[in-house]
């Protein structure tokens, strides 16, 4: 008997509730194929470009336009609807001069508009640091891409502004006192504030940060946090529509 495939949709319902999507005006939407984020951690592409910024009206039009090549995800062409786009990704239609990045806010992750200059450049966070054959150094990044680690010098939670599509490093951003962070998740997501402490995890509690926020000072969990600069953020980190 032949397997049944898997299925490439999934009830709006049952969409992650972090998804700023209505509901109950449709039965089905996108669901996302396995990629380099999680589904509660992104949209599928189709979402974004029909149902967040209204580019297009239906699923007809948005594979058009999708398999047509017309749309890129950080600098490559993405033919496929249902691909995830995360934190910080760039989703850029050239025959429309319109780029978007995806920030956090209270309400999950929101698509805002930023420069065709900006669009070339992406912050990406080091979640993972091993030594892979032949004793080389590696990292691997938030959004699901690697990289060898000559002439870095980066821990987890740091971050790199990258050149996209090459992965060019630009410069890096270190989770440290006196950088400016962004909270990712929570109710305080979208807020920028300066590092005051970087307080060390042990077995039972996690790595903590103490950060001046615009509402006043929080110690957040370091998962919840992104550095984004120095002086100011490296790239845009907040709504703009």
């Amino acid at each position: 008997m032949a397997k049944k495939g898997g299925r490439n949709r999934m009830k709006r319902l049952s969409a992650p509730k972090l998804w700023d999507l209505e509901r109950k005006k449709k039965r089905f939407t996108f669901k996302p194929t396995p990629g380099p984020h999680s589904i509660a951690k992104s949209y599928p592409l189709g979402v974004i470009l029909r149902d967040l910024v209204g580019l297009v009206k239906t699923a007809g039009e948005l594979r058009y336009v999708v398999n047509a090549g017309k749309v890129l995800v950080d600098g490559r062409v993405r033919r496929t609807p249902s691909f995830p786009v995360g934190l910080f990704d760039v989703v850029t239609i050239p025959s429309e001069n319109l780029s978007l990045r995806l920030v956090p806010s209270p309400r999950g992750l929101i698509p805002s508009k930023i420069a065709k200059e900006e669009a070339e450049k992406k912050l990406c966070a080091v979640s993972s640091k091993v030594i892979v054959r032949g004793g080389r150094l590696r990292y691997g990044f938030h959004d699901g891409r690697s990289m060898a680690g000559e002439g870095l010098d980066l821990k987890p939670g740091d971050a790199v502004l990258m050149q996209l599509p090459d992965q060019r490093v630009l410069s890096e951003v270190r989770l440290a006192k006196e950088s400016l962070a962004l909270v990712v998740s929570g109710e305080r997501a979208g807020e920028v504030g300066r590092v005051l402490e970087v307080k060390k995890g042990t077995i039972t509690r996690e790595r903590m940060v103490k950060i001046s926020l615009p509402g006043g000072e929080a110690e957040i969990p370091s998962r919840l946090v992104f550095p984004v600069g120095i002086d100011k953020p490296a790239i845009t980190v907040s709504i703009s529509r």
